[in-house]
């Protein structure tokens, strides 16, 4: 399971993933993300309306469906890799070699993983108004 939550006022998109992820919850999301945050959809695909960070709570992660991995790299990098600006990865450190992966899939971007009970740190790094 994906959910999420954007936070306008800091340009913070939130996503949190519980459990075993498929390629249906990637497909879910995207839409219900263009579906109940519209506003944030045209922000991040437009690339002029500013920068966007992410905090990609993976805390209950347990891995991914066969394809669903190669799903979300090639969903994300069609949705929003040209104006993220920092990834905060909140994740257990067996997933520290995705590191490398966030940083192909948002080039553009600074990413930085914290140990989980860290996500009051991560949020204060990702919000640029600090």
């Amino acid at each position: 399971m994906i959910t999420f939550e954007w936070e306008s006022s800091n340009r913070i998109l939130s996503l949190k993933v519980i459990g075993t992820i498929s390629e249906a919850d990637i497909d879910a999301t995207a839409e219900n993300l263009q579906k109940q945050i519209p506003e944030a959809c045209v922000h991040i695909r437009s690339g002029g309306a500013g920068d966007v960070n992410l905090l990609f709570d993976c805390e209950e992660l347990e891995g991914w469906d066969m394809g669903a991995k190669t799903l979300g790299t090639v969903t994300s990098m069609s949705m929003m890799p040209d104006i993220i600006r920092k990834v905060a990865a909140i994740a257990d450190p067996k997933w520290l070699p995705e590191k490398e992966r966030l940083a192909d899939i948002y080039r553009s971007a600074e990413v930085r993983f914290f140990k989980p009970g860290q996500r009051e740190e991560a949020i204060k790094w990702a919000d640029t108004r600090q």
